[in-house]
C-alpha cells in the first residue's frame, strides 16, 4: 500500500500529513473524504475547513461528484463556518443571528477615529491630534493592527509601545474597549469578531459545542501551517479533548502569514501533543520538472523528491539587468519567444500549446510588477493582476450611497454608515432625534436636507430602498429598476459629472453607474442561483458579500501577474520571479528583524520557485528607483536566496 493509500484509508484517530509542494496533498485530502462518505447509509457528517474562499471552492469542486455532498459535509473557510455558528446560535450570547459585519478597513478606521474624537477621551486624543496626516494614518494603522492581533490571540491587553507615557497599558485598554463598545452599540462586528463570537458560543454553551462534535464525525484542516491561535483554540473547544478524528494537511516550508498571527507550531507541535496525532509525509513532487526540484532542494535541503518526470526543465537567472525596466524587458522578450515557439520543447520533448494563462510573473510586493505590466500592455500581450479579494466595490458615488443605504435598511442603528451619507451631502444636522426611526424612515429624512439638484437622483435611490423594504421575497433586480431608469435617453443628462479614472480610462458618472450595476447584478445572480430560497434575504446577501463568500465566475486568459502570497497553491507551466534584490526579497524590515521574520521570507521564495512546472526564471535589477521618490535611484545587491543557484542554470 502506498503512503497515499494509507492516508486515504485511514479510519480513526488524528492524522497529520506533512506535504511538500506539488505532492498532491489536496487530492489526498479530498480522496479520503470521498472514501469516508462512499457508504450512503452512514449518517455522519464531515467538516472541512481552509483559509480562503477560492481554496474552499476548489475543495467543493473536487468533491462535487459525491452524492448529496452538500448535506453530508460542510466545506468552507473558518470564517464561513463561524458565521454559520453565529447565525444558528448567536442568541446564546445575545448576538444577532444575522450579524452586520464592518468588513472594510475604512469602516474600522472611521470607528477608531470616533473613539479618539469623543470629548471625554482627551487622554487618547493627545497622542493623535497633533500628528500630521501621514503620522495619523500610521498611528491608526498601528492601533488597528494591535486590536486585530489581540482578537486573534483571544487575549487581554498587554504593554504596547506605540503610545507614549507611563499609563499606556490603561490607554490601550480604553481604546480597545471603546472600539468594541462602538461596534456593539451599532449591532455590528468586525472580521476578527466572527471567530471570537463563535468561540464564545462554544465556550459559554458547551452543549452547543457538543452538538457540533456529534454532528461532525471527521474534521479536516487544509493548509494547516496557516493556523493562528484563535482558529486552533476553536478546533480544540469543538473537540473538547475527546474527539480525535481530525486530519491536518500542511507544509512548514509554506508558512507565510506571521502578520496574520499564523504559526506552524499549532500544526507541527501542538496538534501532535494535544490530539496524539500520527504523522505521515508526502515528499514526492508530481508537479515540477527535475531542474525546478533541484532549485527547491537548494533552498531547503532535501525538501522533496522528484517523480519519474521525463522533463528536465529550464532554469535561468537574469543577472545583468541594469534597472527595473531592463528586468521587465528581459522577461517580456523571453515570454515572446515561448509564444512564438507555440509549445514547450526540450530534448525531443514537446508539451501542450502554451497559452497566456500558462505563464505567471510573481513578485514579493505588488508595486514591483508595475514595469512589466506596463511593458506587456505596450507589446499588446494580455495580462491580468491577481487580486486578493473578490469583494464588491463601487466606483460611482450614486451606487456607493445606494450601498450605504442598504446597510441602514438592515441595521437602523448603524450610525457609522448613516454618518457617511450625511457627509456626502454635507449635512451637519444633529441626528440624535432620528435614533428611534426605522432604517427607511432615516433614509427618507435625508431628503429634507439636500439640494433640489441632489433630490432628483436621491428620489430614485429612495424608490429602490422602498421596494427592498416592502418585499416579501428578496429580489434585488426589481429594486434596481428605478436606478436603471437613468439610462433611458431623456434622463441621461441628469448625471453628467466628469469622473475619475476607471481601469485607466476617464469616464463620466453615468458610465461608472452602469459598470457598478453590472457588477452588482453579477454577484446577485450567483447568490440567487446558489442560495436556498429559505435563506434569501437582503441581510443574508450583504453578509455573504462582507465575507467574500460570493465568488464571481472569471475566465481570465492573460499572463498572470501576482504577488507570491496570492499564488500559493497554484501552478503554472512557466514562472518568472522578479525583484530578487536585497530589500525586496528578503523584505528589508524582515531582514532587520531577523529570526522568524527572515525565515518566513525564505518560505516566500520557496513558494515562488515551486509554482513552476516546466521552466523557472529568476531576476533582479542592479539599480532601483525608490517608489517614494522618482529621483532616488539605489544600487541593489542580489538576494541572499540566489546564493549557489547560478550553477544550476541550464
Amino acid at each position: 500500500m502506498t503512503i497515499q493509500e494509507e492516508i486515504i484509508n485511514h479510519k480513526e484517530g488524528a492524522l497529520l500529513v506533512m506535504a511538500s509542494a506539488g505532492s498532491g496533498k489536496t487530492r489526498v485530502l479530498t480522496e479520503r473524504i470521498k472514501e469516508l462518505l462512499k457508504n450512503e447509509s452512514e449518517k455522519f457528517h464531515v467538516l472541512a475547513l481552509t483559509f480562503t474562499n477560492k481554496a474552499a471552492e476548489e475543495l467543493k469542486e473536487r468533491l462535487s461528484d459525491v452524492k448529496n455532498i452538500e448535506k453530508r459535509a460542510f466545506v468552507g473557510t473558518f470564517h464561513s463556518f463561524c458565521l454559520e455558528v453565529i447565525q444558528s446560535h448567536g442568541y446564546a450570547i445575545n448576538k444577532s443571528v444575522q450579524p452586520h459585519i464592518f468588513e472594510k478597513n475604512e469602516d474600522r478606521t472611521n470607528l477608531l477615529i470616533q473613539v479618539f474624537e469623543k470629548p471625554e477621551n482627551w487622554d487618547l486624543r493627545k497622542h493623535y491630534e497633533n500628528k500630521d496626516a501621514r503620522e495619523k494614518q500610521l498611528f491608526i494603522s498601528n492601533a488597528l493592527t494591535y486590536i486585530s492581533k489581540k482578537k486573534k490571540q483571544l487575549k487581554g491587553i498587554e504593554k504596547f509601545d506605540f503610545l507614549d507615557g507611563d499609563n499606556e497599558k490603561e490607554l490601550i485598554q480604553k481604546m480597545y474597549s471603546e472600539y468594541n463598545d462602538l461596534l456593539i452599540l451599532q449591532n455590528a462586528m468586525d472580521f476578527d469578531d466572527v471567530l471570537i463570537y463563535a468561540y464564545q458560543i462554544f465556550s459559554d454553551r458547551p452543549a452547543i459545542a457538543k452538538l457540533y462534535r456529534n454532528q461532525f464525525k471527521y474534521l479536516f484542516i487544509d493548509e494547516a501551517q496557516d493556523l493562528n491561535f484563535a482558529q486552533y483554540e476553536l478546533l480544540k473547544i469543538i473537540c473538547n479533548g475527546e474527539h480525535r478524528n481530525v486530519m491536518m494537511v500542511g507544509d512548514v516550508k509554506q508558512s507565510l502569514y506571521d502578520f496574520n498571527g499564523s504559526d506552524y507550531v499549532y500544526m507541527k507541535n501542538n496538534f501532535i501533543k494535544d490530539f496524539n496525532a500520527e504523522t505521515k509525509k508526502l515528499n514526492t513532487n508530481f508537479r515540477s520538472s527535475k531542474k525546478i526540484i533541484e532549485v527547491a532542494n537548494s533552498v531547503y535541503a532535501d525538501a522533496m523528491q522528484g517523480s519519474d518526470s521525463i522533463v528536465t526543465g529550464k532554469f535561468k537567472i537574469f543577472d545583468n539587468c541594469e534597472d527595473e525596466k531592463a528586468e521587465a524587458n528581459a522577461i517580456v522578450e523571453e515570454i515572446k519567444k515561448y509564444l512564438k515557439q507555440g509549445k514547450y520543447q526540450e530534448d525531443g520533448f514537446i508539451g501542450d500549446t502554451i497559452s497566456y494563462k500558462d505563464i505567471a510573473i510573481l513578485a514579493r510586493s505588488r508595486y514591483l510588477l508595475k514595469n512589466v505590466e506596463d511593458l506587456l500592455t505596450q507589446e499588446g500581450l494580455p495580462s491580468y493582476l491577481k487580486k486578493g479579494s473578490d469583494s464588491l466595490f463601487f466606483d460611482s458615488q450614486l451606487m456607493k450611497i445606494f450601498d450605504l443605504g442598504l446597510r441602514i435598511l438592515i441595521n437602523p442603528v448603524d450610525v457609522l454608515h448613516f454618518s457617511e451619507i450625511l457627509e456626502i451631502y454635507s449635512i451637519t444636522t444633529n441626528i440624535s432625534n432620528l435614533n428611534n426611526l426605522s432604517g427607511l424612515e432615516k433614509l427618507k429624512s435625508i431628503h429634507n436636507f439636500i439640494t433640489e439638484d441632489d433630490k432628483v437622483l436621491y428620489s430614485l435611490l429612495l424608490e429602490s430602498w422602498t421596494i427592498l423594504n416592502n418585499q416579501n421575497k428578496f429580489n434585488l433586480r426589481e429594486a434596481l429598476v428605478p436606478i436603471m431608469s437613468l439610462f433611458e435617453v431623456e434622463n441621461i443628462f441628469k448625471v453628467n459629472e466628469p469622473y475619475e479614472e476607471y481601469e485607466g480610462k476617464t469616464i463620466d458618472e453615468n458610465t461608472a453607474i452602469r459598470f457598478d450595476i453590472e457588477e452588482l447584478e453579477k454577484y446577485y445572480s450567483i447568490y440567487a442561483r446558489n442560495t436556498p430560497a429559505e435563506l434569501k434575504s437582503l441581510t443574508h446577501f450583504k453578509t455573504q458579500l462582507s465575507l467574500g463568500l460570493i465568488l464571481p465566475e472569471k475566465e481570465e486568459n492573460g499572463i498572470v501577474l501576482s504577488t507570491i502570497h496570492l499564488a500559493k497553491g497554484l501552478e503554472y507551466e512557466i514562472v518568472f520571479v522578479l525583484g530578487l534584490d536585497d530589500g525586496s526579497l528578503p523584505f528589508y524590515k524582515s531582514k532587520q528583524s531577523g529570526g522568524k521574520a527572515l525565515s518566513e521570507e525564505k518560505n516566500i521564495f520557496y513558494v515562488a520557485v515551486t509554482r513552476a512546472k516546466r521552466a523557472l526564471y529568476l531576476s533582479y535589477p542592479k539599480s532601483r528607483t525608490m517608489p517614494w521618490n522618482p529621483y532616488s535611484i539605489k544600487t541593489m545587491t542580489p538576494s541572499e536566496f540566489l546564493n549557489g543557484l547560478k550553477e544550476l542554470e541550464n
